[in-house]
């Protein structure tokens, strides 16, 4: 692993003895420190911290030194380190071409989709117009047309019409992969797509949209090949009268990781007080780097530092952790403190700790996951607590000592929102994520080290610290209350049918919906669906991603019977079910 040797000595040390937080700090005040450490995180030299860099791997393995200096014992995989790999780029094979009646396309007339499988596939090409089943609508273009084992040319985005005017529809039927699955559902082999509408003769053809660019898709392909093209060249697939066009995709799509790594430190309770259980408190610590898809300047390279987002809950984080070691003998529970990286890429590196909890921990385990993301832009003495309804003590708990602290605290939602108490969340922990607000300088090169609120961070820091101590002492475990999954991660609020499943928000490399659990009481739930369940198909319709599975509830009804088709380990299991009636939007 990357710089551990010299930690080597030092973790046999800490073994022996345990150094207090006061040995670390040099700073005359609190304020000062939590300062210095946002500027190292936040300086040009680390390179935006983006997944990759050098600046990141440093940052790293200068978190595992402040741990040691703080007195937290290792508690990753490999001393205070967990790694993992992230998705950085879709790369697509010098093997990939695309041919029409035995004439090659440019490659300039062409991408291959993000989503796209691998694979060769040789067949006569069957137009099937916008590609779109809507029954809601009374739209089939695959009504009467036979498609099986053959490529079907597609046209982009929606037909005109009064139809397909409501925004909602737009994006539901003119998504790519929408058509891709449609069309993999009806037995076509391969997708061709192009931007190519059907117009009136007074009509004027509109400009072309340019092709999709190849960004990382993490959540799995369609199932086969799909290629977008050029208007020009993919107006024959669509001529009329002419003889039957065949076409040859070849595609080679491979996605590229990198290895990051979590740092995590444990800090042991007294035994003499001692508690059964555990809380866990966490701030993610990469950002943007030089910019890129992210980015607010995506036009921007240059380092993206991220003082706020999110060197200032990490330097919170810390503070925590040197209080409560300052505070041992109060601490009547056990302490997991957490630096998460890979949440900029999709909250990989928390949803990879569930999964994997380190040293032992058990997620059962868990009173409460604290997450401080973006607590550097203090205004007015107020911030917001989200995850105020995931237990429901909080209210009690909360307010109290935000008053204590002079802060107003705006204290309320349930525990799903995109940073890294997700995946807590949604495996049955109660959380809360501590945040100061957005602002103009979020996701830019501009949010810098200089415009953050020190006194505010370290108000903050001890919110949490206080709120830590409160929770360790409690006798008995908080009052989980779990809340209907978000649109963006599985049975959508919009839909006319649900499931209740809870998807893992990461996923895995496996095709299917790898799930985190069933709401209480769903249709889920009452089929037997488990956490850590891969939901394959629903009858026989198969699921390889989090898409297919929204394509298939579109298309369900409340009170349909089916099959849930799960993998549980190598157990293939089949379990009845019936679809719930959606909660509507």
């Amino acid at each position: 692993m990357r710089r551990c040797a010299e930690l080597s000595i030092a973790v046999l040390l800490l073994s022996c003895c345990t150094l207090r937080a006061d040995s670390e700090a040099q700073n005359p005040s609190d304020v000062s420190r939590v300062k210095s450490w946002v500027e190292w995180l936040a300086d040009d030299a680390r390179q935006g911290r983006g997944i990759g860099t050098q600046g990141l791997a440093e940052a790293e393995s200068w978190l595992a030194e402040r741990f040691l200096e703080l007195g937290l014992e290792p508690a990753g995989q490999d001393g205070y380190f967990q790694a993992f790999d992230v998705p950085v780029a879709i790369e697509v094979g010098q093997g990939t071409s695309l041919s029409l009646d035995d004439e090659s396309v440019a490659d300039d007339d062409y991408v291959v989709a993000a989503f796209s499988s691998s694979g060769t596939i040789e067949a006569e090409v069957v137009p099937v117009g916008y590609g779109i089943s809507a029954n809601d609508l009374s739209h089939d273009d695959y009504e009467s047309v036979d498609v099986a084992g053959k490529i079907v040319a597609v046209r982009r985005f929606v037909p005109a019409g009064a139809r397909f005017e409501d925004e909602a529809n737009q994006r539901r039927y003119g998504d790519l992969r929408y058509k891709a699955f449609n069309a993999r559902e009806h037995g076509a082999a391969g997708v061709l797509i192009v931007d190519l509408p059907e117009l009136a003769a007074s009509e004027e053809m509109p400009d072309e949209a340019k092709l999709p660019s190849l960004k990382v898709d993490a959540d799995g392909d369609a199932g086969l090949p799909v290629m977008v093209m050029r208007r020009e060249v993919g107006r024959k697939l669509f001529a009329e009268g002419g003889d039957t066009l065949r076409a040859r995709l070849q595609t080679e799509v491979e996605v590229r990781a990198v290895e990051t790594r979590n740092v995590i430190g444990r800090l042991v309770a007294d035994e003499a007080i001692r508690k059964e259980g555990a809380i866990l408190i966490g701030a993610h610590f990469d950002h943007l780097g030089m910019g890129g898809s992210g980015s607010l300047e995506p036009d921007v390279e240059a380092p993206h530092n991220g003082a706020d987002d999110n060197a200032s809950g990490t330097a919170g984080l810390l503070e925590i952790a040197r209080e409560l070691t300052s505070r041992r003998e109060q601490l009547r529970r056990d302490v997991w403190i957490v630096a998460f990286s890979g949440e900029e890429s999709g909250l990989v590196g928390s949803t990879h700790f569930t999964r994997a909890p380190t040293a032992g921990l058990e997620l059962t385990n868990l009173l409460a996951m604290f997450n401080l993301d973006m607590v550097g832009r203090l205004e007015d003495d107020r911030f917001s607590v989200l995850g105020g309804d995931s237990a429901e003590e909080w209210d009690d708990l909360v307010p109290e000592l935000c008053d204590q602290a002079a802060l107003h605290c705006e204290l309320g939602g349930d525990g799903y929102g995109p940073s890294d108490q997700t995946p807590f969340y949604a495996a049955g922990v109660p959380v809360l994520h501590f945040f100061t607000g957005a602002h103009e300088d979020y996701h830019r090169t501009t949010d810098d080290a200089h415009k953050l609120d020190y006194e505010g961070i370290d108000r903050i820091a001890g919110v949490v610290t206080e709120l830590t101590l409160d929770v360790a002492s409690r006798a008995e475990p908080l009052t989980y209350v779990q809340a209907e999954a978000p649109v963006s991660g599985g049975d959508m609020r919009s839909f006319g049918a649900s499931l209740g499943t809870i998807p893992d928000y990461v996923g895995d490399d496996r095709p299917g919906v790898l799930l985190a659990g069933a709401r209480p009481g769903s249709a889920a739930e009452k089929a037997g669906i488990q956490r850590g369940d891969l939901l394959v198909a629903l009858g026989e319709r198969e699921i390889r991603n989090i898409y297919d599975f929204v394509y298939i509830l579109r298309s369900a009804k409340p009170g349909d019977a089916t099959t849930a088709v799960v993998m549980r380990g190598e157990e293939r299991l089949e379990l009845p079910i019936t679809y719930d009636q959606g909660r509507g939007r």
